[in-house]
């Protein structure tokens, strides 16, 4: 994979933990609840879409942002990287911009709540599926005993064969 193209487009470069995660696994969805929207290609100009889109939808409630996230078009510091089918989300902190290695997950409900976890996306990762780590999004029951990965093509034959060769 490219990563100079990738951060090229986004303007930034990513976390090495992200990079190998995505690498390893590509996007896909925990449980079908989790859905991971991993900057990889061919889909990175798609995403850097829902990346704009999703800023803009947060420049609607400025005063439910907490001071430090920063929206504004052009200086945004908060890059999203997951949301659920609730439209809870998570987002990578890009603070210091320099150092993504340093950069902290965020997260936020769709009713605006948020919360700081001060460690890299795939520690993240490891602690909710380890069920050492709640958010407020979650369901009781997630992950469960059991938690499963799949990827982005294998959700899509599961439930629009139609459209499964096309992520490739």
């Amino acid at each position: 994979m490219d990563w100079n193209v990738v951060e090229e487009s986004l303007g930034v470069r990513l976390p090495s933990d992200y990079k190998e995660f995505a690498e390893v696994y590509g996007g896909g969805t925990i449980l079908d609840y989790f859905i991971l929207c991993l900057m990889v290609p061919p889909h990175v100009e798609g995403l850097i879409e829902w990346w704009e889109d999703e800023m803009w939808d947060l420049r609607q409630f400025p005063d439910e942002v907490p001071r430090g996230y920063v929206i504004d078009q052009g200086s945004v510091n908060l890059l999203p990287w997951a949301l659920t089918i609730d439209g809870d989300f998570c987002y990578l902190w890009m603070e210091p911009r320099q150092e993504p290695d340093r950069w902290w997950v965020v997260t936020r409900t769709r009713d605006m709540d948020w919360s700081v976890f001060e460690g890299s996306m795939v520690e993240f990762l490891e602690e909710v599926v380890a069920g050492r780590r709640r958010e407020l999004w979650m369901p009781r029951d997630f992950p469960g005993e059991e938690p499963w990965f799949k990827t982005t093509a294998q959700y899509l034959a599961d439930t629009d064969p139609g459209r499964a060769d096309s992520t490739d």
